[in-house]
């Protein structure tokens, strides 16, 4: 799951006095909102403080365009950004450190700001708050001086690391292994935690994310006394159904994170079955000592993951593991072009990992040596913004169960964010998910 932040604003400062009643405050900007604010409206306040915020409206100016939006500083006038097109949302800056956090890095000071309380939103879903954000950065984008000067930044120092095995189970260990009962909180019954697929919007999260798992296995033609491995098995629900609803005849799963290895043995238990085996360990470590094993192999949602530098080692251990034959199903995340992964996802949430573009995943397949069957089957956005969207009214639902000194106050922004920022990512900046299909060749 994985979005690029930034602030930005638009051309016109505004009165807009945080003194006005409450509904006056929270109803849309009015025919009157667009006016110029003169030198009895700005900031008020510590000189300090003052001198911060006027620093922070050039930024804002520059970068927000479209949208409806206003920014409020704790309790002075603020000012309305963008055209006035889309919902409105108010944010509300209590702390002069999220100023200083944007002026010296904005692309992490949305969520850092968010996380330490630094800023709320008074009005507007943050879902919608964050893709206003990202929809005017998808613009900026486009500028032919600034991605240039992206090009530059990313030639000159690239933030993707190479993910060693070591490295890969730290990251998978930061995520994975927060616990159980946190992603028991908003997951559906089988802890899928990857795109559901909905026939009709109205269908509910479980039977999407079991039409997930049932498309993947049919594209897959398991057929009798196949070996199957699935890699980054999650929790296990793949493999289980893989093992009662069809005839293969030996099932494994491996994963790094211990968390989720010890609940899919548990629950592998009820199958009953001695073909599900599950294994704690590097798909590089496993592909060494499991020379053309497979017929079919499965990866959903684990290919976000291996890191850019790993496309080639990923899809080599899977052209090891395949029998001459084989088939391999390939489910990621892809943007909608090449890009980067954004500092705070990686700080926080994902360490290590890469959203490829369509043909990174594809092309890195190809280039391994394995055969594109044909092109990838696409999910469109909505499938995981829907799918976000119910994990986030979930968490938000039931977080209040989840243990307070293990998950504090900081933590629940956080997660919130991340779900929102997620959700954005699909419905504002094109993202979406593709199965690609590749087949090793007999010899």
């Amino acid at each position: 799951m994985n979005w690029e932040s930034s602030i930005g604003t638009h051309e016109f400062w505004v009165r807009y006095s945080v003194s006005a009643p409450m509904a006056q405050r929270n109803a849309p900007p009015g025919p009157n909102f667009h006016e110029t604010v003169d030198a009895a409206h700005r900031p008020t306040g510590p000189a300090f403080d003052t001198t911060i915020f006027r620093l922070f409206v050039p930024l804002i100016r520059s970068l927000i365009r479209s949208g409806s939006l206003a920014i409020c500083y704790r309790d002075n006038p603020g000012i309305m950004v963008g055209d006035g097109d889309g919902d409105f949302c108010l944010m509300q800056v209590d702390k002069t450190r999220f100023l200083r956090r944007a002026l010296a890095k904005p692309d992490l000071a949305v969520g850092e700001g968010y996380m330490e309380g630094e800023w709320r939103l008074r009005q507007g879903d943050l879902a919608t708050f964050i893709g206003r954000l990202l929809s005017n950065q998808e613009a900026l984008l486009q500028n032919p001086i600034f991605q240039a000067l992206t090009a530059l930044q990313h030639w000159l120092f690239d933030p993707h690391r190479r993910n060693e095995p070591s490295r890969s189970r730290r990251n998978a260990a930061h995520h994975y292994d927060l616990g159980n009962d946190l992603y028991a909180a908003f997951l559906d019954e089988g802890m899928n935690y990857s795109c559901a697929f909905f026939e009709t919007p109205a269908q509910s999260l479980r039977d999407a994310q079991i039409n997930k798992l049932r498309t993947s296995i049919r594209r897959l033609d398991i057929r009798s006394g196949m070996s199957v491995l699935d890699i980054g098995c999650g929790w296990g629900e793949l493999t289980r159904r893989i093992t009662q609803e069809t005839d293969a005849g030996d099932v494994v799963g491996i994963t790094l994170a211990e968390r989720q290895y010890a609940l899919a043995r548990d629950r592998a238990a009820a199958v009953q079955s001695n073909r599900l085996t599950y294994r704690l360990e590097d798909y590089r470590d496993f592909a060494a000592t499991n020379p053309e094993r497979f017929d079919r192999i499965v990866s959903i949602g684990m290919f976000e993951h291996v890191g850019r530098h790993q496309f080639a080692d990923y899809f080599g251990a899977i052209k090891r593991m395949l029998k001459p034959g084989g088939r391999a199903l390939v489910h990621s995340i892809v943007r909608p072009a090449p890009g980067t992964t954004s500092p705070w996802i990686d700080r926080y949430i994902f360490p290590g990992g890469y959203i490829p573009h369509h043909k990174e995943l594809t092309d890195s397949g190809v280039l391994a040596g394995l055969t594109l069957e044909r092109p990838a089957f696409v999910h469109q956005s909505f499938h995981y913004a829907n799918t976000l969207r119910h994990w986030r009214q979930r968490f938000n639902a039931r977080n209040g169960s989840l243990d307070s000194k293990k998950y504090d106050a900081r933590f629940r922004r956080m997660w919130n964010f991340y779900l929102a920022a997620s959700e954005a990512a699909f419905d504002a900046s094109g993202y979406y998910v593709a199965q690609a299909l590749f087949r090793k060749e007999p010899l």
